[in-house]
């Protein structure tokens, strides 16, 4: 009985473990590909700074789109220590290098380099009452909001900074609003040169939470990572350039088995097998010491925002 019992819960045909979509709850460009310079449709490099591996990937059009799983645009990836009890040192290096690529990406986005007159506003994703989920609320919340202050004032001249405003539009069960239409609401209303969007992240590996920062220049769509199918924040529906900045914070329960079933040396599963990790019934997982590095996270995260749009075009 328990030999027939195994045949039939595990078929002779079995899926190929690599090579196959098996991995949809992630969020990052990094876990869509390999780090390959050759890659048909884009264009790939990697550097190094403060010691931090980044990696820079460009989608160039639709092959690039069929390798890759992402779409045309510009994806950039900090690689970094877990932040979790960082030292101030560290803090503050990987702030200038994410501030760094923000008033590059800027600056790409709008044309010219940032200003006093360039209007940005901060858009801080997700639900500050979940630990996991409030990167982008609470790295809103650190941020320098200048928006308010008059150009001719004297404070604003002497601190030379672009005109940032922030929102938490929070989420739908909370408001009954989407993100996407409150934000197009204050774009429509303040007009800014570029919306910065700031959100938590799923990943597929737990080696990537709290321990990967990626920027991209084709927007944001909430919830993408845990499967919601909400209306995304870009370029199109907001009127503006947007960058997105993350930090993955989760993985789903049935992508972690594949991982460590990859990592395992596993080569095929069954039908069965995939059929239940895909079942619907996955749920989500964070780190233990997610309250501090939620905390850690959105001070490294203003830190660069704060040093991407304050006397960066000094």
């Amino acid at each position: 009985m328990k030999n027939s019992h195994s045949k039939s819960v595990f078929p002779s045909a079995n899926i190929p473990l690599a090579g196959t979509q098996l991995y949809p709850r992630t969020d990052l460009a990094c876990e869509s590909c390999t780090d390959d310079e050759h890659i048909p449709g884009t264009v790939f490099r990697r550097h190094e700074k403060y010691g931090l591996k980044i990696t820079d990937l460009k989608i160039l059009n639709e092959e690039g789109e069929h390798h890759t799983g992402k779409q045309v645009g510009r994806y950039t990836t900090i690689f970094c220590p877990p932040i979790r009890y960082w030292e101030e040192e560290q803090i503050e290096n990987t702030a200038s290098v994410l501030g760094t690529l923000l008033k590059d990406y800027a600056k790409a986005c709008i044309g010219t380099p940032v200003s006093s007159s360039t209007k940005v506003l901060i858009a801080g994703l997700g639900n500050r009452c979940i630990t996991a989920d409030a990167v982008g609320p609470r790295t809103a919340d650190k941020v320098t909001v200048t928006g308010h202050l008059d150009s001719e004032d004297e404070i604003f001249k002497k601190v030379r900074c672009c005109r940032i405003s922030a929102i938490h539009p929070g989420v739908t069960g909370q408001t009954g609003i989407g993100s996407a239409q409150l934000i197009q609401s204050t774009a429509a209303t303040l007009q800014p040169d570029i919306v910065l969007a700031v959100d938590a992240l799923a990943a597929r590996s737990t080696s990537r939470l709290a321990a990967t920062i990626q920027i991209t220049d084709t927007g944001i769509r909430p919830g993408s990572g845990i499967g919601s199918q909400l209306e995304e924040i870009s370029p199109d529906t907001v009127g503006c350039p947007v960058i997105a900045v993350g930090v993955p914070t989760i993985v789903d329960s049935s992508t972690l088995i594949y991982d460590a079933l990859e990592q395992a040396g596993t080569k095929e599963i069954s039908e069965p097998l995939r059929e239940i990790l895909h079942n619907g019934k996955s749920f989500f997982v964070s780190l233990r010491d997610s309250d501090i590095i939620t905390e850690e996270v959105s001070t490294v995260l203003s830190k660069g925002i704060n040093k991407a749009f304050f006397a960066s075009w000094a």
